[in-house]
């Protein structure tokens, strides 16, 4: 097995790991989870670049959109984006609102821009004319169609993501644990009706005291 899969394997590992542990916290929802899930299937296509940019010595390059370094000098940028999709998993699942969620905001609408940018760049040009996606003997997709599938999972996902991370934003505190919410509401209704009851029991109580008094 190459040493480059096995630094696959290792980091998805740890950096999954990570991502259950704060599942485990319950400090999430349906749309935290869903988004949470898009940086972390985006990091996990990332996760060799910092390291075999560094070490090795044919690495021919790290290029995200208009986003191109060669060999060694794609260290930091792709050290930079790892980093930002991996804490914009975390920070979904684990807080899901409050200032943090900018960051994640911040950095999906410039992967957006970055990417969708480049294909729309490329469309214009003709570059896309001989990109081609193939399924076997099934089918074979090429030029705008190719563009337009790549913009519907690589751009408005993130879109989406962005606008409901700046929503988030805003929000101060944690989310609330996963189902947490309809507990705590039926809890807070409960403690409201037997203090409701408790109230009428005793203003029952004085007025049979009142009409025993003065009759």
């Amino acid at each position: 097995m190459s040493v480059w899969l096995w630094v696959v394997l290792v980091s998805n590992l740890i950096y999954w790991a990570v991502f259950f542990y704060l599942l485990k916290r319950g400090c999430w929802d349906a749309p935290a989870l869903a988004f949470g899930l898009l940086h972390m299937v985006f990091a996990s296509l990332l996760v060799t670049a910092p390291i075999r940019s560094f070490f090795d010595p044919t690495y021919v390059g790290y290029q995200i959109g208009f986003v191109r370094f060669s060999k060694g000098w794609a260290v930091l940028p792709a050290t930079l984006v790892l980093a930002w999709a991996l804490s914009s998993a975390w920070i979904a699942v684990g807080r899901g609102r409050g200032p943090w969620m900018k960051s994640i905001a911040v950095g999906d609408f410039l992967f957006a821009l970055n990417l969708g940018g480049a294909l729309l760049f490329d469309l214009v040009r003709g570059d896309m004319a001989e990109t081609k996606i193939q399924g076997g003997e099934f089918f074979t997709l090429q030029g705008t169609l190719v563009a337009l599938i790549l913009f519907l999972l690589f751009v408005v996902p993130f879109v989406a993501s962005g606008v409901w991370s700046a929503r988030r934003a805003g929000s101060g505190g944690l989310a609330p644990p996963h189902g947490e919410g309809g507990q705590e509401s039926s809890t807070t209704s409960d403690e409201r009706t037997k203090g409701d009851n408790g109230f009428r029991f005793m203003e029952g109580r004085y007025a049979a005291a009142s009409t025993d008094l003065f009759s």
